[in-house]
């Protein structure tokens, strides 16, 4: 029975990774499709770039600070939930909430855009593309109850269907703004927001029949209290991942922030491959596991080994294939000096998969502000290595002061989960992938000059094969790993 349970729950958690995690990064990986268009200076200057790279910033603040962490609560309160009534008044509660932060919030970045914008890049010639991030923000944390409410319930069908939608609609937009309009940064941003409230849009029929009639202000406190606290989380999460931009443009140059920018999209590709996918199916699958286990643990610690196991050798994978890739998505010769670079960048996934699993111990304790205190310390260490490294190495410095900060941030969550909710785990299986792939990376960057696409491509395809020979498999996946040949043979 308990390996059936095993068995199904990483069914579904795979499932839900492919369709629920990658539908979800939408605007992710259509910015990573677009980027090669972006860096065509034909259509977007190279000071444009980095403007928009410095937009992505405000943007992905923006939304941070609008969502107050309502995502996660939602699925806190739906998935625990005991009837229907109390589902329909999370429901309830979270649209009403999530309305009125989207309007007020909104409209308070677009009246300030002006000022955040001068702050930003230091001048307020920017300020139409900066309005329309606001928009573009606003409709972001409109969308949050009703696709939650497709990922709790299961609904994949429409939930994809919309996710594929977004993605060609930002696609669409992106090309005739772009190049047949010539509209530059302005048109980046302005299908970005004409996309995000459109959909906003047609997501609000999936509400319909759930929105009880209560006061307006009805017992959010419940919501807010689980869910305000992770806005400090994501908060300084997105330090971690953009204080190399800003401290790029203060001590640097544009052309730096362009460079970093640019080799943050290669280097995403694990992240989004794997790790952000993961995460987001993983979110309710944790309460879900909780509910329905007397003791979870051992998932969660199976779950750890998996995710960082994809992880690196995915960020393998995309450090061997790194020239290639920057020749295919750089439109100039420019952004192929982003090489280098994205080699410290790309191992920052890994990391981030160890820290989203371990957090689990104090989201199930409903501990959630010790998060702020991790990544604070985190982020602070990652600054100060910013302003020790950047004046001399430049880009590199960011990047590899940006992998330490998640590192730091992995050994802390770690530790603190296992004062909080210790989980057994098996270091052995933990040890084993990230020597495998040191091995192969030393391999790689001894023999560079004499590497050609063919002999790196066959690095990374080793990391598997030697990982399965070490033994690295226990019996019971050994068994499943067998008859899923069998079946499929």
């Amino acid at each position: 029975m308990k390996q059936t349970t095993t068995a199904n729950y990483f069914r579904t958690l795979a499932s839900h990774t492919v369709v629920f995690g990658l539908s979800s990064l939408v605007r992710p990986l259509s910015q990573l499709v677009l980027v090669r268009l972006h860096t065509n200076t034909s259509l977007v200057s190279v000071e444009g770039y980095a403007a928009w790279t410095l937009f992505q910033v405000a943007l992905n603040v923006g939304i941070l600070l609008l969502s107050l962490g309502l995502g996660t609560a939602f699925f806190r309160f739906y998935l625990l939930a005991e009837d229907d009534r109390s589902r329909k008044e999370v429901v309830s509660r979270s649209f009403r909430l999530t309305l009125s932060i989207s309007v007020i919030g909104g409209g308070l970045l677009y009246l300030s855009a002006g000022l955040w914008s001068k702050g930003l890049i230091g001048s307020t010639e920017l300020a139409v593309p900066a309005r329309q991030i606001a928009l573009a923000v606003a409709g972001n944390t409109l969308s949050i109850v009703p696709l939650a409410l497709l990922r709790a319930e299961g609904r994949w069908k429409p939930f994809a269907l919309f996710s594929f939608l977004k993605f060609f609609l930002l696609i669409m937009l992106n090309w005739w703004l772009l190049v047949y309009l010539g509209k530059g940064l302005e048109g980046i941003t302005l299908s970005l927001a004409i996309t995000n409230i459109f959909l906003a849009i047609v997501y609000l029929p999936f509400l319909r029949g759930r929105i009880l009639r209560e006061s307006w202000i009805s017992d959010f406190n419940r919501l807010l209290r689980y869910g305000v606290p992770l806005i400090a989380v994501d908060i300084t999460l997105w330090v971690l991942n953009s204080q190399g931009q800003i401290l790029l443009n203060v001590l640097r140059t544009p052309l730096d922030v362009a460079l970093f920018g640019f080799a943050l999209r290669i280097s995403f590709i694990a992240t989004v491959g794997v790790v952000m996918p993961f995460s987001i199916a993983f979110g309710p699958l944790l309460f879900k596991a909780k509910r329905d286990q007397e003791d979870p643990r051992p998932l969660y610690a199976r779950t750890m080994i998996y995710i960082w196991t994809l992880a690196v050798g995915t960020s393998l994978a995309v450090t061997m294939l790194t020239p290639e890739l920057c020749r295919l998505l750089g439109k100039t010769p420019l952004y192929h000096e982003a090489v280098p670079i994205v080699v410290w960048l790309v191992f920052s996934s890994p990391f981030f998969g160890i820290f989203y699993v371990f957090s689990s111990g104090a989201s199930l304790k409903d501990k959630t502000w010790v998060f702020p205190i991790l990544l604070l310390v985190s982020a602070v260490i990652q600054l100060g290595l910013n302003f020790w490294w950047i004046p001399e190495l430049g880009v590199t410095g960011a990047a590899a002061a940006m992998l330490c900060g998640y590192m730091i941030l992995a050994a802390l969550t770690l530790f603190v989960n296992q004062l909080t909710y210790p989980i057994s785990f098996p270091w052995k299986r933990f040890v084993v992938p990230a020597g495998i792939a040191l091995i192969l990376l030393a391999l790689k960057i001894v023999l560079l000059p004499y590497l050609g696409f063919g002999y790196r491509l066959l690095l990374a395809l080793a990391y598997p094969i030697i990982l399965l020979a070490s033994g690295w498999l226990d019996d019971g996946e050994r068994t499943a790993l067998v008859r899923f040949l069998k079946r499929n043979s």
